[in-house]
Protein backbone atom coordinates (compact mmCIF):
# COMPACT_ATOMS: atom_id res chain seq x y z
CA UNK A 1 0.00 0.00 0.00
CA UNK A 2 1.57 3.08 -0.84
CA UNK A 3 1.62 6.29 0.88
CA UNK A 4 -2.04 8.01 -0.81
CA UNK A 5 -3.37 4.61 -0.13
CA UNK A 6 -2.58 4.54 3.29
CA UNK A 7 -3.60 8.32 4.24
CA UNK A 8 -7.03 7.37 2.66
CA UNK A 9 -7.43 4.02 4.68
CA UNK A 10 -6.50 5.90 8.02
CA UNK A 11 -8.32 9.21 6.99
CA UNK A 12 -11.66 6.99 6.67
CA UNK A 13 -10.93 4.50 9.33
CA UNK A 14 -10.86 7.74 11.53
CA UNK A 15 -14.26 8.69 10.49
CA UNK A 16 -12.93 12.13 9.14
CA UNK A 17 -13.28 13.72 5.85
CA UNK A 18 -10.73 15.63 3.94
CA UNK A 19 -11.61 18.71 5.14
CA UNK A 20 -11.82 17.56 8.47
CA UNK A 21 -8.25 16.28 8.28
CA UNK A 22 -7.09 19.54 6.39
CA UNK A 23 -8.52 21.76 9.56
CA UNK A 24 -6.51 19.20 11.78
CA UNK A 25 -3.21 19.14 10.28
CA UNK A 26 -3.53 22.84 9.17
CA UNK A 27 -3.48 22.63 5.52
CA UNK A 28 -6.25 23.37 2.70
CA UNK A 29 -7.99 20.58 1.42
CA UNK A 30 -7.06 20.66 -2.12
CA UNK A 31 -3.24 19.47 -0.42
CA UNK A 32 -4.98 16.40 1.10
CA UNK A 33 -6.91 15.73 -2.29
CA UNK A 34 -3.32 16.33 -4.10
CA UNK A 35 -1.95 13.53 -1.37
CA UNK A 36 -5.03 11.12 -1.85
CA UNK A 37 -4.67 11.35 -5.47
CA UNK A 38 -1.07 10.14 -5.46
CA UNK A 39 0.65 13.74 -7.15
CA UNK A 40 2.47 14.68 -4.08
CA UNK A 41 3.93 13.52 -0.56
CA UNK A 42 3.73 16.01 2.13
CA UNK A 43 6.72 17.48 3.49
CA UNK A 44 8.48 16.22 6.81
CA UNK A 45 6.39 18.88 8.97
CA UNK A 46 3.29 17.69 7.62
CA UNK A 47 4.21 14.04 7.96
CA UNK A 48 4.84 14.45 11.91
CA UNK A 49 1.76 15.73 11.84
CA UNK A 50 -0.30 13.06 9.97
CA UNK A 51 2.13 10.38 11.92
CA UNK A 52 0.99 11.82 14.97
CA UNK A 53 -2.68 12.05 14.61
CA UNK A 54 -3.33 8.32 13.63
CA UNK A 55 -0.46 7.33 16.07
CA UNK A 56 1.85 5.84 12.68
CA UNK A 57 4.97 5.91 12.26
CA UNK A 58 6.87 7.68 9.39
CA UNK A 59 8.94 4.30 8.70
CA UNK A 60 5.11 2.84 8.21
CA UNK A 61 3.65 5.71 6.36
CA UNK A 62 6.18 6.01 4.08
CA UNK A 63 7.18 2.43 3.64
CA UNK A 64 6.64 1.86 -0.40
CA UNK A 65 7.95 4.87 -1.06
CA UNK A 66 10.96 3.88 0.14
CA UNK A 67 11.30 1.46 -3.48
CA UNK A 68 11.10 5.21 -5.33
CA UNK A 69 14.57 6.28 -5.43
CA UNK A 70 15.19 6.26 -9.17
CA UNK A 71 11.93 8.87 -8.95
CA UNK A 72 13.57 11.30 -6.45
CA UNK A 73 10.41 11.19 -4.11
CA UNK A 74 12.97 10.69 -1.09
CA UNK A 75 12.68 13.37 1.19
CA UNK A 76 16.43 14.11 1.18
CA UNK A 77 19.10 13.12 -1.13
CA UNK A 78 22.06 14.38 -2.43
CA UNK A 79 23.18 13.75 -5.90
CA UNK A 80 26.88 13.01 -7.66
CA UNK A 81 27.32 12.71 -11.28
CA UNK A 82 30.67 12.42 -13.39
CA UNK A 83 31.86 12.46 -17.14
CA UNK A 84 32.35 9.03 -18.90
CA UNK A 85 33.78 8.99 -22.11
CA UNK A 86 35.02 5.23 -22.53
CA UNK A 87 33.92 1.83 -20.49
CA UNK A 88 35.86 1.22 -17.85
CA UNK A 89 36.09 -1.49 -14.83
CA UNK A 90 33.72 0.49 -11.47
CA UNK A 91 34.56 -0.31 -8.02
CA UNK A 92 31.83 0.86 -5.96
CA UNK A 93 32.58 1.21 -2.45
CA UNK A 94 29.17 1.73 -0.70
CA UNK A 95 29.42 1.05 2.94
CA UNK A 96 26.57 0.27 4.72
CA UNK A 97 22.89 0.99 3.30
CA UNK A 98 19.74 -0.39 3.68
CA UNK A 99 19.59 -0.40 -0.07
CA UNK A 100 21.19 -0.34 -3.01
CA UNK A 101 20.41 -0.07 -7.10
CA UNK A 102 22.47 -0.39 -9.96
CA UNK A 103 20.58 0.68 -13.81
CA UNK A 104 21.66 1.81 -16.44
CA UNK A 105 21.03 5.60 -17.86
CA UNK A 106 20.80 6.65 -21.06
CA UNK A 107 22.83 9.83 -20.25
CA UNK A 108 26.41 9.71 -20.65
CA UNK A 109 27.25 10.80 -16.71
CA UNK A 110 27.52 7.99 -14.12
CA UNK A 111 24.93 9.30 -11.11
CA UNK A 112 25.21 8.54 -7.64
CA UNK A 113 22.68 9.34 -5.70
CA UNK A 114 22.20 8.71 -1.37
CA UNK A 115 18.49 9.44 -0.53
CA UNK A 116 16.44 8.55 2.82
CA UNK A 117 13.16 9.63 4.21
CA UNK A 118 15.18 10.17 7.76
CA UNK A 119 18.43 11.22 7.81
CA UNK A 120 17.91 14.87 7.25
CA UNK A 121 21.39 16.16 7.16
CA UNK A 122 22.18 13.34 4.52
CA UNK A 123 23.69 15.77 2.16
CA UNK A 124 26.35 17.18 4.78
CA UNK A 125 26.79 13.25 6.43
CA UNK A 126 27.39 11.56 2.91
CA UNK A 127 29.72 12.55 0.47
CA UNK A 128 31.03 10.55 -2.75
CA UNK A 129 34.49 10.58 -3.68
CA UNK A 130 35.19 9.46 -7.58
CA UNK A 131 39.02 8.27 -8.67
CA UNK A 132 39.66 7.54 -12.34
CA UNK A 133 42.08 6.91 -14.49
CA UNK A 134 42.05 5.37 -18.15
CA UNK A 135 40.83 1.70 -17.48
CA UNK A 136 38.98 2.01 -13.60
CA UNK A 137 36.88 4.36 -11.50
CA UNK A 138 36.48 3.61 -8.09
CA UNK A 139 33.07 5.29 -6.34
CA UNK A 140 33.43 5.62 -2.79
CA UNK A 141 30.63 6.36 -0.65
CA UNK A 142 32.05 8.38 2.76
CA UNK A 143 30.23 9.27 5.88
CA UNK A 144 30.85 11.49 8.84
CA UNK A 145 31.11 9.61 12.37
CA UNK A 146 28.32 11.28 13.85
CA UNK A 147 25.96 9.25 11.18
CA UNK A 148 25.83 5.69 12.70
CA UNK A 149 26.28 2.41 11.46
CA UNK A 150 22.35 1.81 12.56
CA UNK A 151 20.88 4.76 10.65
CA UNK A 152 22.99 3.59 7.53
CA UNK A 153 21.26 0.00 7.70
CA UNK A 154 18.03 1.06 8.18
CA UNK A 155 17.73 4.88 6.50
CA UNK A 156 20.12 5.13 3.80
CA UNK A 157 19.53 4.35 0.22
CA UNK A 158 21.74 4.56 -2.30
CA UNK A 159 21.03 4.64 -6.87
CA UNK A 160 23.83 4.26 -9.01
CA UNK A 161 23.12 5.07 -12.44
CA UNK A 162 25.11 3.99 -15.25
CA UNK A 163 26.12 4.97 -18.83
CA UNK A 164 23.94 2.59 -21.12
CA UNK A 165 26.79 2.53 -23.62
CA UNK A 166 29.93 2.44 -20.98
CA UNK A 167 28.81 -0.59 -18.89
CA UNK A 168 31.19 -2.64 -18.46
CA UNK A 169 32.80 -4.69 -15.31
CA UNK A 170 31.15 -3.52 -11.99
CA UNK A 171 32.58 -4.59 -8.44
CA UNK A 172 30.90 -3.63 -5.15
CA UNK A 173 31.57 -3.76 -2.06
CA UNK A 174 28.96 -3.60 0.79
CA UNK A 175 26.96 -4.37 3.85
CA UNK A 176 23.14 -3.74 3.15
CA UNK A 177 19.34 -5.35 3.57
CA UNK A 178 18.62 -5.14 -0.76
CA UNK A 179 20.47 -5.04 -3.72
CA UNK A 180 18.84 -4.96 -7.12
CA UNK A 181 20.27 -4.99 -10.29
CA UNK A 182 17.96 -4.32 -12.71
CA UNK A 183 17.00 -3.11 -16.17
CA UNK A 184 21.23 -3.15 -17.29
CA UNK A 185 23.43 -5.07 -19.70
CA UNK A 186 26.71 -5.57 -18.43
CA UNK A 187 30.03 -8.05 -18.56
CA UNK A 188 30.13 -8.72 -14.90
CA UNK A 189 28.57 -7.53 -11.39
CA UNK A 190 30.69 -8.69 -8.66
CA UNK A 191 29.56 -8.07 -5.33
CA UNK A 192 31.44 -8.73 -2.38
CA UNK A 193 29.88 -8.11 1.38
CA UNK A 194 26.45 -9.34 3.50
CA UNK A 195 22.86 -8.89 2.00
CA UNK A 196 19.82 -10.12 2.95
CA UNK A 197 17.99 -10.04 -0.56
CA UNK A 198 19.08 -9.68 -3.58
CA UNK A 199 16.57 -8.86 -6.84
CA UNK A 200 18.44 -9.25 -10.22
CA UNK A 201 15.26 -7.91 -12.87
CA UNK A 202 15.50 -7.86 -16.85
CA UNK A 203 19.72 -7.82 -16.89
CA UNK A 204 21.85 -9.05 -18.96
CA UNK A 205 25.21 -10.70 -18.39
CA UNK A 206 27.47 -12.31 -15.16
CA UNK A 207 26.76 -11.47 -11.76
CA UNK A 208 28.72 -13.09 -8.79
CA UNK A 209 27.86 -13.39 -5.43
CA UNK A 210 30.62 -13.70 -3.17
CA UNK A 211 29.02 -13.78 0.76
CA UNK A 212 28.69 -16.12 4.04
CA UNK A 213 25.28 -14.49 4.31
CA UNK A 214 22.26 -16.15 4.09
CA UNK A 215 20.82 -14.57 0.40
CA UNK A 216 17.09 -14.55 -0.82
CA UNK A 217 17.78 -14.04 -4.37
CA UNK A 218 15.24 -13.53 -7.33
CA UNK A 219 15.82 -13.66 -10.93
CA UNK A 220 13.15 -12.11 -13.34
CA UNK A 221 13.82 -11.79 -17.11
CA UNK A 222 17.13 -12.73 -16.40
CA UNK A 223 20.01 -13.89 -19.32
CA UNK A 224 23.50 -14.96 -18.33
CA UNK A 225 24.76 -16.50 -15.29
CA UNK A 226 24.69 -16.02 -11.15
CA UNK A 227 27.02 -17.32 -9.23
CA UNK A 228 26.29 -18.07 -5.33
CA UNK A 229 29.54 -17.90 -4.32
CA UNK A 230 28.93 -19.15 -0.61
CA UNK A 231 30.64 -20.38 2.95
CA UNK A 232 28.59 -22.08 4.67
CA UNK A 233 25.34 -20.53 3.55
CA UNK A 234 21.76 -21.31 3.31
CA UNK A 235 20.61 -19.40 -0.13
CA UNK A 236 16.42 -19.39 -1.32
CA UNK A 237 16.10 -18.65 -5.25
CA UNK A 238 12.57 -17.67 -6.98
CA UNK A 239 12.78 -17.40 -10.56
CA UNK A 240 9.58 -15.47 -11.62
CA UNK A 241 7.34 -17.53 -14.56
CA UNK A 242 8.93 -18.27 -17.79
CA UNK A 243 12.91 -17.78 -16.21
CA UNK A 244 14.16 -20.17 -18.59
CA UNK A 245 17.27 -21.73 -16.18
CA UNK A 246 19.73 -24.52 -15.18
CA UNK A 247 21.01 -25.32 -11.82
CA UNK A 248 24.82 -26.34 -11.67
CA UNK A 249 25.71 -27.77 -8.54
CA UNK A 250 29.98 -27.14 -8.28
CA UNK A 251 31.20 -26.75 -5.16
CA UNK A 252 32.59 -29.30 -2.39
CA UNK A 253 29.68 -29.90 0.10
CA UNK A 254 27.01 -28.03 -1.77
CA UNK A 255 23.51 -29.02 -3.08
CA UNK A 256 20.25 -27.43 -4.62
CA UNK A 257 17.04 -28.63 -2.93
CA UNK A 258 13.32 -28.05 -4.15
CA UNK A 259 10.54 -26.50 -2.00
CA UNK A 260 10.21 -29.90 -0.06
CA UNK A 261 14.08 -30.05 0.42
CA UNK A 262 14.53 -33.22 -1.70
CA UNK A 263 17.78 -32.50 -3.24
CA UNK A 264 18.28 -31.71 -6.90
CA UNK A 265 21.72 -31.48 -8.22
CA UNK A 266 20.72 -29.76 -11.45
CA UNK A 267 17.64 -29.06 -13.33
CA UNK A 268 16.37 -27.55 -16.05
CA UNK A 269 12.89 -25.67 -15.78
CA UNK A 270 11.67 -27.40 -18.70
CA UNK A 271 12.42 -31.19 -19.68
CA UNK A 272 13.72 -30.67 -22.93
CA UNK A 273 17.56 -30.87 -22.22
CA UNK A 274 18.00 -29.68 -25.86
CA UNK A 275 16.17 -26.03 -25.38
CA UNK A 276 18.90 -23.21 -25.02
CA UNK A 277 18.49 -21.80 -21.77
CA UNK A 278 18.45 -18.06 -20.18
CA UNK A 279 20.33 -17.84 -17.21
CA UNK A 280 22.67 -20.55 -15.51
CA UNK A 281 22.74 -20.56 -11.66
CA UNK A 282 25.87 -21.86 -10.30
CA UNK A 283 26.78 -22.48 -6.55
CA UNK A 284 29.52 -22.92 -5.93
CA UNK A 285 31.71 -23.04 -2.31
CA UNK A 286 32.32 -25.34 0.96
CA UNK A 287 28.98 -26.54 2.59
CA UNK A 288 26.27 -24.28 1.47
CA UNK A 289 22.76 -25.16 0.33
CA UNK A 290 20.22 -23.06 -2.10
CA UNK A 291 16.71 -23.79 -2.30
CA UNK A 292 14.29 -23.05 -5.27
CA UNK A 293 11.02 -21.77 -4.13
Amino acid sequence: MNFAEKLKTLRKQKGISQEQLAEKIYVSRQAITKWESGNGIPDIENLIAISALFNESLDSLLSEEKSLISKNEFLYNSRTEYDLDSPKKIDLKLGLAHEVIIEKTKDEKIQVIAASNKLSFLSQQVKVKIVEDKRRMDVIVKRTSDLSDIACLENLFILVKIPEKFVADIELSSELENLKIRDITFDAVEFDGKAKNVFVTNATGHVELNTSSNLNVEASGVKGKIDLNHFHAVSKIKFAEGQNYYLKNAGRFTRFVDSSSKVIAGKRSKDDPSESVDLIVELNGWKSEAQII
